[in-house]
C-alpha cells in the first residue's frame, strides 16, 4: 500500500486514534495528530520504555439530547476518565462529537474553560443515596474530606485541576469549599481561621491524592514497586529503617485508602483541638 492509499484509508493517530488529515503521498506519512500526542508519545516510551503501548481510549458516542456544552463536558470527561487529562483537547473533543472545531468553540472558548467545566461538572454531582450531612462538626468534616477523597478516586486527573494556585471558582467548586469552611465554623473557628483550616485540610487530601495511579491497568507499576522492594533489601537500606521494611509489606495500590484515614484522623484531631489563637 503505497503512502497516498494509507492517507486516502483514514490513517489515525497511533496515540489517541483520532483520525489524521489526508496527506498529500509526499514525505513520510504522519503518525500523530498534534504536537500534544507526539509529546505524550515521547514520555511514555522515556518512562516505560520503547515497547510500551498507549493508552487506548475506547469509542464514545456522540452526544445527544440536552444542552450542548453539557453534553460536550460530560464527553471530555468520559475522554479523560478514559485516556487522563492529556487525552482532553477540544480538537479530539470536536472530532468525538462529529461535530466541526467550529461548532465546539460556539460553547467553550477553550481548554482552561472546558477544564474549569469539567471540574464544575463533578463537583457538582452528588452521588445517589447521599445521606444529609451530620451535624456533629468532626463527623461532617470527615464525611466532606471522605467525599472530596472519592471523587479523585474516581476522576485522578481531577486533581490537576484543583490543585493549583490558580483554580477554578465556579458556583459547586466554592460550594464545595462553603461546606468545609462551614463545618470549621460550627466547631468555633473565625471565618479567616476557618478558611485556613480549610485549607490544611484540603492540601492533606490533595497531597494524599498525588499517590492515587492514574492508571490502574498499568502493569508495569507493580513491576517498578517489586524490583524496588528488592534492590532496597539488597542493598541493606532496609536493615536500619524498620519503617522502610515495614512499608515494603504494603501495597500502596491497596492500602492506600488506609493510609488516607489514618491521617486523616490525626489532622482533624489537631485541628478539633481549638482554633489557634
Amino acid at each position: 500500500m503505497t503512502k497516498l492509499e494509507a492517507a486516502m484509508l483514514g490513517v489515525r493517530c497511533v496515540e489517541c486514534e483520532a483520525d489524521l488529515p489526508v496527506g498529500t503521498g509526499r514525505g513520510r506519512p504522519r503518525r500523530y495528530c498534534s504536537r500534544r500526542c507526539q509529546a505524550r508519545a515521547y514520555r511514555r516510551r522515556r518512562e516505560h520504555g520503547p515497547t510500551s503501548s498507549p493508552r487506548r481510549i475506547r469509542d464514545l458516542p456522540a452526544p445527544t439530547g440536552g444542552d450542548p456544552r453539557h453534553r460536550l463536558v460530560a464527553l471530555a470527561v468520559e475522554l479523560a476518565d478514559a485516556g487522563g487529562l492529556e487525552a482532553v483537547s477540544l480538537r479530539v473533543l470536536a472530532q468525538r462529537a462529529g461535530l466541526p472545531a467550529h461548532a465546539v468553540y460556539r460553547h467553550l472558548r477553550n481548554r482552561a474553560d472546558l477544564l474549569a467545566a469539567m471540574a464544575e461538572q463533578i463537583t457538582a454531582t452528588r452521588p445517589p443515596g447521599t445521606a444529609p450531612p451530620p451535624r456533629d462538626p468532626r463527623q461532617r468534616l470527615e464525611r466532606l474530606a471522605g467525599d472530596e477523597w472519592a471523587m479523585y478516586r474516581r476522576h485522578p486527573w481531577l486533581l490537576a485541576i484543583l490543585a493549583t494556585d490558580r483554580p477554578p471558582t465556579g458556583a459547586a467548586v466554592l460550594a464545595m469549599v462553603d461546606r468545609v469552611v462551614a463545618a470549621f465554623t460550627s466547631a468555633g473557628y473565625e471565618p479567616a481561621e476557618a478558611f485556613r483550616a480549610y485549607l490544611a485540610l484540603s492540601g492533606y487530601v490533595q497531597g494524599m491524592a498525588l499517590l492515587i495511579r492514574r492508571d490502574p491497568g498499568d502493569t508495569t507499576y507493580h513491576a517498578w514497586w517489586s524490583a524496588t522492594r528488592t534492590r532496597l533489601e539488597r542493598t541493606g537500606r532496609t536493615r536500619e529503617r524498620q519503617w522502610l521494611a515495614a512499608a515494603g509489606q504494603t501495597r500502596p495500590d491497596t492500602d492506600l485508602d488506609t493510609w488516607f484515614q489514618f491521617g486523616l484522623r490525626g489532622l482533624l484531631d489537631g485541628l478539633l483541638r481549638g482554633p489557634a489563637r
